[in-house]
């Protein structure tokens, strides 16, 4: 085949151009640290890659489920205490009603106590997290416990008694909620033989404001089985925080395996991403050198 001037010198300039890319290729690896940045430096990799962060982002997100379900859960704990304090108030107020010595006077400041403690039950029945109410069941817009205008019950629940799950790891969901319902033995539905905690600390009132200590000493029982309900719960939620704690541990470790994963999959080696730039660079002085050379050939130079 007969080599003319023009197809050495396209040959040359091709040569030069595919040195160049190569040369930029190489300065991008060293500058950016990444082996891979497009799907023909290594397809196989690139894949690769790409499930590896979509499993680093689906894992990233079930950590966001599981720390808005551990706060609200904390939250919900701190709640819990708080009630069993106050009934554990409630009790010592009930004994000391008990006693046949308490004068009227007393009597009628237990009273005004517990009509306090009623209204702090139901302000803690109706907390908010994230402006959702926690004890509402699956209905959060709208505060579960409103007044019901009697006695029996003092408060009515209008929430519901679903438990709201949220997704918390591929293989598990948590439940994050209490119902108001169960927590407050609404209708009798978590301790059927003793009414809910409201009725049973307005039926303690009326009792220690007319003094009768029998129906007093009585009444001790249920709110003991009440305290005994939210105290049996508060236990429940402990262990759901901490099985959180453990999904999140897990996730945690999972997510870094698999970042580690990812770094060796499409990072560059440093060391030797510098050499092959070197080289590179090499490679396209030569390249320039030879064409620079071959466009200095004139027809002068053929005839010689």
């Amino acid at each position: 085949m007969r080599i003319t001037f023009n197809m050495m010198a396209r040959r040359a300039l091709d040569d030069v151009l595919l040195s160049a890319q190569r040369l930029q290729d190489a300065q991008q690896r060293v500058s950016t640290g990444k082996r891979i940045s497009k799907p023909s430096d290594d397809v196989s990799g690139t894949g690769r890659a790409l499930n590896l962060r979509s499993t680093i982002s689906e894992i990233a997100q079930y950590l966001k489920n599981a720390d808005s379900v551990k706060s609200g859960l904390e939250l919900t704990n701190g709640a819990l205490d708080s009630i069993v304090t106050t009934l554990q108030q409630v009790r010592v107020l009930a004994l000391q009603g008990a006693n046949t010595t308490t004068t009227p006077e007393a009597r009628t400041a237990m009273c005004a106590e517990l009509d306090q403690i009623m209204d702090s039950l139901t302000a803690l029945g109706n907390s908010q997290y994230a402006g959702k109410y926690i004890f509402a069941g699956s209905a959060t817009n709208s505060p579960p416990f409103v007044p019901s205008g009697s006695p029996t019950p003092p408060c009515s629940y209008v929430g519901n008694s679903a438990l709201v799950s949220v997704q918390v790891a591929p293989w598990t969901n948590a439940s994050c909620n209490v119902t108001g319902e169960t927590l407050f033995n609404m209708g009798s539905s978590a301790v059927p033989a003793s009414p809910d905690l409201l009725s049973t600390i307005q039926a303690l009132k009326d009792e220690i404001e007319a003094g009768n200590t029998q129906a007093i000493s009585a009444r001790i029982a249920d709110v003991d089985a009440n305290l005994n309900n939210v105290i049996t719960i508060r236990s429940e939620v402990g262990a759901r925080v901490s099985r959180i704690e453990t999904i999140t541990t897990s996730l945690q470790d999972s997510k870094v395996s698999l970042s580690i994963l990812l770094s060796k999959t499409e990072d560059a080696d440093l060391t030797e991403a510098v050499l092959d730039l070197r080289t590179r660079e090499n490679i396209y002085q030569a390249a320039v050198s030879t064409a620079g050379r071959i466009m200095q050939i004139t027809l002068a130079d053929y005839i010689k």
